[in-house]
């Protein structure tokens, strides 16, 4: 008969280097989450996060070829891919009226980089980003890989300032983005002149995409 065994790491200082975990009576493993959610993938440094900080005009339809901020997924093919944690749009220019907007994105299939790095890649643990992931604001000639909404959508009554004008997306891991292949982003509002900041916070790991 062949037996398999399980055993696992303590990571604990001065704790046993190797356990056997204990099964209960049906024979049944059972794991407890220590720590927060998160909290692991953001211990070990591969937490990033970064948001556009001019306000582009949302749209009133669907997008389609146009983004109104693209991160753009910079490491090699069979590297790092971006396993999306949330998504936020900012209502940050609002005209005086009634209106409404949500936000909308999609992944690329593998594509050119994006020309322009000044947006700054922060870590969600103190460290500086050191990675080829870089975003453009106002890109076009995308190709039209599937826009959806995510998030709830936000509504306002009649004022200019939007201090709670904020759409958030938990995508926790539902949106990947492979390497060279892009995260693109935009808003869609009831009435023209709205303008919006967005971006995203991922996880940057090395997996395969079946």
């Amino acid at each position: 008969m062949d037996v398999t065994q399980l055993q696992g790491v303590i990571r604990t200082p001065g704790a046993s280097p190797v356990t056997t975990p204990a099964l209960n009576e049906r024979s049944e493993w059972i794991v407890a989450q220590g720590l927060p959610a998160y909290a692991e993938m953001t211990r070990r440094g591969n937490g990033w996060a970064t948001m556009s900080t001019a306000a582009v005009a949302a749209l009133v339809v669907r997008p389609t070829t146009a983004a109104a901020f693209e991160i753009w997924n910079g490491w090699a093919t069979g590297a790092k891919s971006m396993i999306i944690d949330r998504l936020f749009w900012f209502n940050l220019v609002s005209t005086n009226v009634v209106e409404g907007f949500s936000g909308w994105a999609m992944v690329t299939a593998a594509k050119a980089t994006v020309t322009s790095g000044s947006f700054v890649v922060r870590g969600s643990s103190g460290k500086a980003y050191q990675g080829p992931v870089i975003a453009q604001a106002s890109t076009s000639a995308l190709t039209d890989a599937g826009w959806f909404p995510w998030g709830m959508g936000f509504t306002k009554g009649a004022g200019g300032v939007l201090p709670m004008g904020v759409v958030e997306a938990r995508v926790e891991g539902r949106l990947i983005v492979p390497p060279q292949c892009s995260l693109c982003l935009h808003a869609v509002s009831s009435v023209t002149g709205d303008t919006f900041t967005m971006g995203a916070s991922w996880y940057e790991e090395q997996i395969s995409i079946e």
